[in-house]
């Protein structure tokens, strides 16, 4: 997610990669439609009401524990261009996430969770560049 050329993170509260930035997200609900998720996990990780302006890409990956030795599970991760609605603070749900920033592209944290594909997605979203950076207002939203 996106806001005016800076990306959002949030710093891992829980396993895996406890400690590490990540974007927000989680898993789809059944039933539930990718862009819905995206809606829903940024609304319940950091209290942000957010438009999907656009896929960014899919990334496989595994997700389970990182030290364990039973198998982890495939994963299929799908990113989104999302603009928050309004210029609200980011509360983090405290159960998931420690704390969240907005982060300038030069200024881009080194420690990331899921480094099996976060960088990728990271470069991929800088590549996009301000093309797709635009305001809720210009996607569309109401607020």
């Amino acid at each position: 997610m996106t806001r005016d050329g800076k990306l959002l993170l949030v710093r891992r509260a829980i396993d895996p990669w406890r400690g590490c930035w990540d974007i927000p997200g989680g898993f789809c609900e059944a039933d539930e439609h990718p862009e819905q998720t995206v809606v829903r996990e940024v609304r319940e990780e950091v209290g942000l009401d957010v438009v999907v302006t656009g896929m960014l890409g899919i990334w496989m990956d595994v997700y389970g524990p990182e030290a364990d030795s039973s198998p982890a599970d495939a994963t299929m991760n799908c990113y989104y261009h999302a603009v928050a609605v309004d210029d609200a603070e980011a509360i983090v749900d405290q159960a998931e996430s420690s704390e969240a920033a907005w982060f300038a592209s030069d200024q881009l944290p080194a420690d990331l969770a899921f480094p099996n594909h976060s960088g990728q997605v990271i470069d991929a979203w800088l590549a996009a560049g301000a093309s797709a950076n635009v305001r809720a207002d210009d996607a569309g939203a109401s607020a």
